[in-house]
């Protein structure tokens, strides 16, 4: 019989890697405890984190403490592009992140931030949960995650200091602060606003100085940053959805046992669900206090921003290449709401 070694406990620390640690059997059935590290960028009232504490605490409770999760928010563990590929390399265990943060790992997942695809809330977790699913998953497999379900932060909102903006023409001439993400740099580019990227840490204080006029987030995200208190004007241009996924590292996963990913997977999935819901009934919430404050709120018709889009798709489908451009705008049409 061949007996293989097990690596030292100062050996997992050293690497980073909180792995589970074997038990005896119970019953004649192997059991394995673990304790999880799961990251995320919101702060602790949003949505996001607030059902994924209530996921792992069910998520402990049917495993009977077999499986733990220790929560990580507000980028604790450092900046989403740094903490996917630490979950890619196995060094946290667990992530809920933008498809935006894992172009780098994986430019495939970008299509899912390609601006105004989505019609609705509707029509996008459709196509995310149903029919797109297979092929997503293929793509995170392939960039080296497990995905487990979705979340959400909302479709994105543009905030500025300037003007209502009603019409593509309104957006026209502003500065407008981006992340460093080409679906929301292409989509203003392609309605003529001055684009300068800023670090998120910093976007508080170029807004404040007028270094820029605005900025894009989804509305939580604006409200939680406080970006209103420098801002007067809010629009709802929904020009991206975007989404959060929950992801685990294969090997940090694979170590569960098939019960407990079972147990993982549905309390992920039901979290899911439930930020979605919190998400959309908070966003009303957030923009009711922002226009206590003085802030004025504009909901244009998307469709005449959707015209706008041909340049944005150009360099889009340039990026993506013309096979995964194709796939997925079918997988997308698939899920049209009628």
């Amino acid at each position: 019989m061949t007996i293989t070694p097990r690596p030292s406990r100062r050996s997992l620390l050293a690497a980073g890697i909180a792995a589970p640690l074997a038990m005896p059997a119970l019953g004649g059935r192997a059991r394995a405890a673990a304790d999880l590290r799961l990251t995320h960028p919101a702060d602790t009232s949003h949505p996001v984190h607030v059902e994924a504490e209530a996921m792992a605490k069910r998520i402990e409770e049917r495993t009977k403490g077999e499986v733990k999760i220790r929560i990580f928010p507000n980028n604790a563990l450092g900046s989403p592009v740094e903490t996917a590929q630490q979950t890619r390399l196995g060094a946290i265990d667990l992530i809920l992140g933008n498809p935006a943060n894992l172009e780098a790992l994986s430019k495939t997942i970008g299509v899912i931030n390609i601006p105004y695809q989505f019609d609705s809330y509707e029509h996008a977790h459709k196509v995310l949960d149903t029919t797109a699913r297979d092929w997503i998953a293929q793509q995170l497999k392939t960039a080296g995650f497990t995905w487990i379900a979705n979340f959400e932060w909302g479709f994105r909102a543009l905030s500025n200091s300037r003007r209502p903006v009603n019409v593509p023409a309104d957006v026209a001439g502003l500065k407008v602060r981006v992340p460093p993400e080409l679906a929301i740099k292409a989509a203003f580019e392609a309605l003529g606003a001055s684009i300068q990227t800023v670090a998120f840490q910093e976007v508080y204080l170029a807004l404040s100085n007028k270094t820029v006029d605005a900025q894009d987030n989804p509305v939580g995200t604006t409200f939680a940053a406080k970006f209103f208190e420098v801002q007067s004007h809010v629009a709802l241009t929904k020009h991206i959805y975007a989404s959060i996924m929950f992801l685990a590292n294969p090997r940090s996963f694979g170590r569960l046992t098939e019960e407990q990913r079972q147990i993982v997977t549905e309390e992920g999935t039901k979290a899911g669900q439930a930020a979605r819901t919190g998400v959309r009934e908070k966003e009303e919430f957030y923009l009711a206090e922002m226009q206590k404050a003085g802030v004025a709120v504009t909901r244009p018709g998307v469709a005449p921003f959707r015209e706008k889009m041909g340049p944005a798709y150009d360099q889009l489908r340039r990026a993506l290449g013309e096979e995964v451009w194709g796939t997925w705008t079918k997988l997308v049409a698939a899920g049209r709401v009628a």
